[in-house]
């Protein structure tokens, strides 16, 4: 019944429903004890009545003459039932005056059954009756009846006071049940909108600050318990970023400075290696190979360092130097540049007018370097790759498609983590780092964007957002 109703609304419409349920019950009880004790009067009444109809000896008099005595109320019935079973009865109008049913209504009167106990009779069109015998005359039994109407309007008034009253009760009680639900609920509110800044903040990245917390005013109760519970966990959060930024500060900062070491080291081994290959030396073929390895492996170095470099310089967010740019334009020389890289590949290029964002140029066209390369390098020869440049109001959007075999889905999950490979579905071009994805999703975050990636067998698109730059 209450499958997804709000707790406020619960504790309102229980406190309401239960408050009607024990009015209900204690009106009933009322009514039904009124009408029990006004019963019980009028049957004194009709006893003391029957007892002054008859004659000290116990044998009733011309009971009719007594309609008009003291004591007869106004609907007083007195009836004879002769041996036969025929019935004749006569009551006081409103103006006290005798008056004869009709055989219609007299046939509501039963003939048998009366003893000394009082009866309820039902007469069709006068009412319900508080019946009893007064006696025999000459063979007939004698019935004297007071009307239940007035008791019965009582009761009615009554029920009807009780029915209001117990309106105004619960609507009270919702009233002041909401106030009060209202008061107690409010540290369960502040704990929600606390949450949901929470839930709002980009914790997984950047140097995020939790310092969110619930006041709490009342630590004994339930919901001061539960509100000093939140925040010693909001606590123990709290704690485990800071202790994961600390770590990531020491990760990216060895990483920038081991980067920097090795700079100079790893030009000095390609400048030997390069100066001794260009000296016409005489030297054995193994020899020539070995440095000529030396010379490759320390270009596939310094390229691993410099990726590692500009990492480090994006994890410690620092900002890019952004200015107007033509994306068309820049699509259409990155495709040039991988048509001369990729002969073997059909490239293809779809562009629009006023696709300009505020980007810094070489780090974005790092984007569209690394990925053009990425389809140039896992997917085999004839593969037919398109880039095309859209723009919605707000965005501009960069879409490399290719109809390569595609990206399995347990690879897909962490295809933009550091060293990641797709070994086992594309084959890993010799120098490849694994940090060129990684190095593109933090230059589209770094410009604000975000990238998607979504492959099936014939059909892998990267889809690059960035923010639209509306010029004039």
């Amino acid at each position: 019944m209450f499958t997804g109703w709000p707790l406020r609304k619960r504790l309102i419409f229980s406190s309401a429903v239960l408050t009607a349920l024990a009015g209900l019950a204690i009106g009933a009880a009322t009514m039904i004890g009124v009408h029990a004790y006004m019963i019980g009067q009028l049957d004194e009444e009709l006893i003391s009545a029957a007892q002054r109809i008859q004659d000290p000896d116990g044998t009733p008099r011309d009971v009719g003459v007594h309609l008009d005595g003291p004591g007869m109320a106004v609907g007083t019935v007195i009836a004879a039932i002769d041996p036969a079973g025929t019935v004749s009865a006569i009551y006081l109008d409103a103006r006290a005056n005798r008056q004869s049913f009709t055989e219609q209504q007299l046939s509501s009167i039963p003939v048998s059954g009366w003893n000394s106990f009082i009866r309820d009779v039902r007469i069709a069109q006068a009412g319900d009756y508080r019946m009893a015998v007064v006696g025999n005359v000459r063979g007939s039994t004698v019935l004297l009846g007071f009307p239940t109407a007035a008791i019965d309007r009582v009761v009615g008034r009554i029920g009807t006071f009780l029915g209001f009253l117990i309106a105004g009760i619960v609507s009270l009680v919702v009233i002041v049940g909401r106030q009060s639900v209202d008061i107690a609920l409010r540290p369960l509110e502040k704990m929600r909108e606390t949450a949901r800044r929470i839930s709002g903040m980009q914790l997984a990245v950047g140097d995020a600050d939790l310092t969110e917390r619930v006041t709490i005013d009342d630590a004994d109760t339930e919901v001061g318990q539960l509100g000093s519970a939140f925040n010693h966990m909001l606590d123990n959060v709290d704690e485990a970023l800071t202790s994961r930024r600390n770590s990531e500060a020491k990760v990216r900062q060895f990483v920038s400075d081991a980067s920097h070491e090795l700079r100079t080291p790893l030009t000095a081994i390609r400048g030997y290696s390069e100066l001794t290959r260009r000296q016409e030396m005489e030297m054995s073929d193994d020899l020539r190979h070995a440095l000529g390895r030396i010379e490759s492996e320390s270009v596939r170095m310094s390229a691993l360092v410099e990726d590692l470099l500009l990492l480090a310089r994006l994890d410690e967010g620092r900002e890019l130097e952004l200015a107007p740019l033509d994306v068309s334009k820049l699509v259409k020389d990155a495709v040039k540049d991988a048509q001369v890289a990729g002969p073997d590949h059909a490239w293809k290029v779809t562009t629009v007018r006023g696709a300009t964002i505020a980007a810094d140029r070489d780090r974005f066209y790092q984007i569209l370097v690394n990925l053009l390369a990425n389809a140039q390098t896992h997917t085999p020869a004839k593969t037919i790759v398109t880039t095309s440049v859209g723009t919605t109001d707000n965005s501009v959007v960069i879409t490399i498609a290719d109809n390569g075999p595609g990206i399995p889905d347990e690879i897909r999950a962490n295809l933009f983590e550091r060293f990641a490979r797709a070994d086992t579905s594309r084959a890993r071009a010799t120098g490849s780092t694994g940090l060129g994805l990684a190095i593109v999703e933090g230059l589209v975050r770094a410009h604000r964007g975000t990238i998607l990636v979504e492959s099936a067998p014939g059909n892998t698109r990267f889809v690059v957002t960035i923010p639209r730059l509306i010029v004039g």
